[in-house]
């Protein structure tokens, strides 16, 4: 496989050709109409789930629960997960201004 890697690529090296561009691609650019931007409709959506879970989750008691859950379990465990919510928004917050990452 990495044979047949280093023969295309010679063979490309050695017969490519430039092809001129004479501004080209900068009038098709000025030509394209502008995108508006849609970002907002996933927090439109996000905030409706989230309203939506929420009176399911009192409608059918599941907060009472949850918070029943929540007087049994030592406090340290709570404050360690509180203690985590900075550093998962902040790389949450990181990931979705910077486009160009990688995940691997």
């Amino acid at each position: 496989m990495e044979t047949n890697d280093k023969l295309l690529k010679d063979f490309f090296g050695e017969y490519k050709q430039e092809i001129s561009n004479n501004g080209f691609s900068q009038r098709v650019m000025r030509k394209l109409p502008e995108q508006a931007d849609h970002g907002w409709i996933v927090w439109v959506f996000a905030a409706i789930g989230m309203a939506i879970s929420f009176y399911l989750g009192i409608t059918f008691g599941l907060v009472q629960q949850i918070l029943t859950i929540l007087q049994h379990v030592p406090y340290y465990y709570l404050l360690g997960g509180v203690f985590c919510f900075p550093l998962l928004g902040t790389a949450g917050f990181y990931l979705s201004q910077n486009k160009n990452y990688r995940v691997i």
